[in-house]
């Protein structure tokens, strides 16, 4: 098993690096990514100039541009607000991402319920007394059930 690890050439490395790259598309939060990316820049290294590298090197470059790619990229992530490991997400609380958007009553406000629709759904509002047809806009939610408030509250 040495023996092939101290006679990697570059098709070995670009192998190694796409295998990395499919197996991220398995693998949650983008670290495979960078250790295909590697494999890759070796392997192309390799096939630019045969034999620049003895084994050892090979292994100490994709080391570096692994775990290198890796801190740069999460710090540039956390700088630039792209790392979604907290709740702030809205992908699967649609709700969430209606709050500010402005919608025209499809039923009256009455008893404080009426309903806007929302490209081809219809969503329960809650509010003020207002007719059908008058501008609302989503201040919150509570579950399925978005929280309104008139556009122009004289009219």
């Amino acid at each position: 098993m040495m023996e092939f690890f101290q006679q990697m050439e570059y098709w070995h490395w670009l192998v190694f690096g796409l295998v990395l790259l499919i197996l991220e598309m398995f693998a949650p939060g983008a670290i495979l990514l960078w250790f295909g990316v590697g494999a890759l820049v070796v392997g192309v290294l390799q096939l630019i100039v045969p034999g620049l590298m003895p084994p050892e090197m090979q292994w100490l470059v994709f080391s570096i541009l692994s775990v290198a790619s890796l801190v740069l990229w999460k710090s540039y992530a956390k700088k630039h607000k792209l790392d979604q490991d907290d709740d702030s997400g809205s992908l699967n609380q649609r709700s969430k991402s209606l709050v500010g958007r402005e919608f025209t009553l499809s039923n009256a406000i009455e008893n404080g319920v009426g309903k806007v629709r929302v490209g081809d759904t219809y969503w329960r509002v809650e509010g003020p007394e207002l007719p059908e047809g008058h501008k609302v806009k989503v201040t919150g939610f509570e579950g399925a059930t978005l929280k309104v408030e008139p556009v122009n509250p004289e009219g």
